[in-house]
């Protein structure tokens, strides 16, 4: 045919009805695409901001929904561009028709978008190198690696293909001038540079004794410390230095166990040269004295040596996750270590312990939810990462930038440009919108420099760089007599801080089961208002000081000398009334929890002044008697009953108590109580009145209940379900998993029970 036949046929309108046919196709794929950016803003959004939520089963379904249908999602959109592209060239005639469409530059942009994605799946994957029997062991997936070479393999062969037409090249480079070879080369690089140096870092964590080997070579560690015998005792015992006197911790592995020479013995690895000679291995000991004589260091924010220190608590409770038994004049020398300096010692303090511990598990938190840690295996890794990071920054903000300077100028890009030189029309196609390519590309553009920025404040805040600081400080002397670098350090220590990236224990959830306190929420509707029956509240200080002091009393309460403790049941606030009485009737402690809580809640309606004289008694009683009907509720598997049975429990006398309330609007408090005894059908309920009229027959005030409420919580905070605390932890942490770790290290490991005799009975919970 000539090209006079072209010319007379009207070819624009035969395409806009060829377009108009594979217009349901187009749209499809364009949502596809909008929905899958959409899904992996909010999974890496809530993985940035909000880290504890990733485990919530929701989050888990919009990850694997965004990652699944990534690879169709892609597949299918570069599928229909090639049938596209094939249809137009057979409709209009060959090479040398005079009418010209491509939708090259859809594609290209549709590429970018899949490698920036895939960026995200890497950046977004948790990998852990943990001990075999931690259950922890995370390799990085080989399915993202797949995912990939696939994007990498589509890229390349369409690009191919497109380079053996001279004449669409032009073309297509006339219409997408900033399209060039370079943007899919520096995408790549930054793509297998974050694979590579994942796996590099996840099978150097692996190997690393300071890592995925920690435990296991804690464990022998620990076990070398207890063969010195008692002629190496001094790091532990009190030293007196004129008028102080100077507590040094036991030797703690803080650092530097890749620098030794470690071997395989029958029960872990031990040390080859011990006691082991050098600076290169840095212990607590150490750290402890070298950091008392930096006084620049001592009044930094967060005091470094107790930070090293919550770093060789954390070694020691992957052991026990990883179930180590750890036990001998080693680990006693710790215990007492922790309650002397941290419980019991001159200036020991509420603020100071919470703190360690918090540390502690913000540390396990980090390790065992997070990817970032095993970097710390090799200083180079984390530099590298950093350069990485910068790097892919650097690349989203070039690509921003440059189509908002184009789009500001006028450029317009469509999925689809034809051109016809018969009547010198030229003419563009879009399906959902003029932008709806770019679009997706400055939304996965700008998540991942939140997710990048996000590494970058970890690697500059986070305590893992504090406690390398820390390590390279005390192992170069040069460091330790140079003004800058200790004006630097502390400076680190003092103004990055760690909130940002580290977990917060400094949050108690609420419960109820009478609901006095219940505050209604505007615009919802009735028949929803239960639903919001968990509010969540800073820890006052008032209960942390009133914890404190119970453990207090509780370490100064013995079986024998030397051995380990165990945790009383709490005294009665009610004179000559047994708190264990509900227990001696075959009641467990969730029974007794919830009872008290109920009386609790009457004597809270009494007495509701809001300038009460025992202000602070009342928080710590108020506020703890209803985070422990939120544990019984939320939580049962963190208490020693079994689970199913205290929802059911909790359940049960939640809807009698419902019933009950719903015709008691205004009673007073002696008519609630006769209403409760009277008209309940669940004998908790009947038992919680009681417990509320001997409370305000007997005047008391609320001082004996706050002993009361924070001696029970730390009755039930001794657990040996690891697996439900380190759910916790995953979580974003809670109170009781606090406690738990806290009465571990100060050598509290179980409870005292009451058998069927009334005789006293230790429940161990296992030693770290």
């Amino acid at each position: 045919m000539d090209e006079n036949y072209y010319c007379t046929s009207n070819v624009s309108v035969s395409i806009r009805n060829v377009l108009d046919g594979i217009r349901p196709l187009m749209q499809k794929g364009n949502g596809l695409l909008l929905l899958n950016a959409i899904l992996m803003c909010v999974v890496v959004g809530i993985g940035t901001y909000a880290s504890r939520y990733c485990r919530h089963p929701l989050i888990g379904i919009l990850f694997l929904g965004a990652t699944t249908l990534f690879l169709p999602i892609i597949s299918s959109v570069a599928a229909s561009v090639t049938s596209t592209e094939l249809l137009m060239r057979t409709t209009f005639g060959s090479h040398d028709s005079p009418v010209y469409c491509t939708q090259y530059g859809h594609l290209f942009l549709i590429f970018v978008w899949a490698g920036i994605v895939v960026v995200i799946g890497v950046n977004a994957s948790v990998v852990v190198a943990g001990d075999a029997r931690e259950g922890r062991n995370i390799a990085p997936p080989i399915a993202l690696t797949g995912t990939a070479v696939w994007t990498t393999y589509l890229t390349i062969s369409t690009l191919a293909d497109l380079y053996r037409d001279k004449t669409s090249n032009i073309r297509f480079i006339e219409q997408c001038n900033v399209a060039n070879v370079t943007v899919f080369g520096q995408l790549f690089l930054i793509m297998y540079a974050k694979l590579l140096l994942k796996y590099s870092a996840f099978y150097k964590a692996q190997r690393s004794f300071a890592h995925g080997r920690s435990p296991r070579l804690v464990a022998g560690y620990m076990a070398q410390l207890n063969q010195l015998g008692e002629s190496n005792d001094s790091p532990t015992d009190e030293q007196r230095d004129d008028e102080r006197v100077v507590l040094l911790p036991p030797p703690l592995l803080v650092m530097g166990e890749d620098n030794e020479e470690v071997g395989k013995k029958p029960h872990g690895y031990r040390f080859k040269c011990f006691p082991v000679q050098g600076d290169r291995l840095v212990t607590m000991d150490r750290v402890w004295q070298l950091l008392d004589m930096d006084n620049m260091l001592q009044r930094s924010a967060g005091q470094p040596k107790y930070l090293c220190f919550s770093f060789a608590l954390f070694k020691l409770l992957r052991c026990r996750f990883a179930k180590y038994t750890i036990s001998g004049p080693s680990l006693m020398k710790v215990q007492k270590f922790f309650r002397d300096s941290l419980i019991q010692g001159a200036g020991a303090g509420y603020e100071r312990v919470f703190e360690v511990v918090a540390e502690e598990l913000s540390f396990i938190h980090d390790y065992y939810y997070s990817s970032l840690p095993i970097y710390y295996s090799h200083h180079r890794l984390v530099i590298f990462s950093i350069i990485l990071s910068f790097y892919s920054i650097g690349y989203c903000l070039y690509l921003m930038i440059i189509y908002t300077v184009l789009v500001a100028k006028g450029f317009h890009h469509s999925q689809i440009y034809c051109s016809d030189n018969c009547i010198n029309d030229r003419f563009e196609y879009d399906f959902v919108g003029r932008y709806s390519d770019v679009v997706p590309i400055y939304l996965v553009a700008g998540l991942l420099v939140l997710a990048e920025t996000r590494e970058i404040l970890f690697y500059i805040c986070s305590n893992w760089t504090k406690v390398s600081l820390i390590y390279h400080y005390v192992n170069q002397p040069s460091w330790q007599r140079s003004p800058l670098v200790q004006k630097c350090a502390s400076v680190v220590f003092k103004y990055c801080s760690s909130k940002l990236v580290n977990n917060c224990y400094d949050k108690m959830k609420q419960c109820s089961i009478l609901d006095i306190r219940r505050r209604e929420i505007p615009l919802l509707p009735s028949c929803l208002q239960h639903l919001h029956v968990r509010e969540k509240v800073r820890v006052p200080c008032a209960v942390k000081a009133a914890i404190f002091e119970a453990v207090n009393r509780k370490c100064l309460v013995r079986e024998q000398e030397g051995s380990l403790m165990h945790v009383r049941p709490p005294s009665s606030p009610i004179s000559g009334y047994s708190s264990a009485k509900v227990i001696d009737d075959g009641k467990c402690p969730a029974y007794t929890i919830l009872a008290w809580h109920i009386a609790t809640t009457i004597f809270e309606i009494l007495h509701r002044q809001p300038l009460d004289p025992e202000c602070q008694h009342k928080i710590t009683a108020t506020h703890l008697s209803r985070y422990c009907a939120y544990l019984v509720a939320c939580c049962p598997e963190l208490l020693p009953d079994d689970d199913e049975w205290c929802k059911d429990l909790y359940d049960s006398t939640k809807k009698d108590a419902a019933r009950v309330l719903s015709v008691t609007q205004g009673a007073s408090c002696p008519e609630l109580i006769e209403l409760l005894s009277a008209q309940s059908n669940h004998e908790l309920l009947k038992d919680g009145a009681s417990l509320g009229k001997q409370l305000l027959d007997s005047d008391i005030g609320w001082e004996p209940l706050a002993h009361f409420w924070s001696e029970m919580i730390l009755y039930v905070a001794p657990s040996e379900n690891l697996e439900a605390h380190a759910e916790a932890i995953a979580r974003g942490g809670e109170l009781i998993t606090l406690l738990w770790a806290l009465l571990s290290h100060a050598g509290i490991v179980g409870r005292l029970e009451l058998d069927d005799n009334g005789a006293a009975t230790t429940s161990d919970d296992g030693r770290v």
